[in-house]
């Protein structure tokens, strides 16, 4: 009988899932489609999961322009969850029952990530298309026809 041998090594870990990058879409997020640098966390798990695709991102541009989201359900990543923790954690952004804001040293962040022109390009360039055009209040709407069955 032939005996296996199995040597541990580390597993690389997808780009999308990695906190510093997460917290840098975050806050990019937050500067460019949020009022006052400042969102729901649901929305910004709207918007994460627009960011991994370009015809998603596509769903929201075309949204803002109309004035109205035209998605039943979006997806939900836990590493959201974890990139916000640590954001918290961080002092990049606080948050409170009703939204997440980003701080003085999440400003900072931020303007290093703005200011360096090779950095998050693609989702600079999609979220600059999308503005301010999803509002919370479009955001709502949807999840309101949400029903846990």
């Amino acid at each position: 009988m032939t005996r296996l041998k199995f040597t541990q090594r580390p597993t690389p870990v997808l780009a999308e899932h990695r906190t510093l990058y997460k917290i840098a879409q975050i806050l990019l997020v937050l500067d460019i489609c949020g009022r006052g640098r400042r969102s729901s966390v649901l929305k910004l798990h709207l918007f994460n999961w627009a960011m991994k695709s370009e015809s998603r991102l596509k769903q929201l541009q075309l949204a803002s322009r109309k004035g109205g989201l035209d998605l039943p359900i979006w997806g939900f990543d836990p590493a959201l969850g974890v990139a916000l923790k640590f954001a918290i954690e961080e002092q990049l952004i606080v948050g409170d029952s009703t939204a997440i804001e980003v701080s003085d040293a999440g400003i900072e962040f931020l303007n290093f990530i703005v200011q360096d022109k090779e950095l998050l390009m693609r989702e600079k360039v999609a979220l600059r298309l999308i503005g301010k055009g999803v509002t919370e209040k479009m955001v709502e709407s949807i999840a309101k026809g949400w029903s846990l069955q």
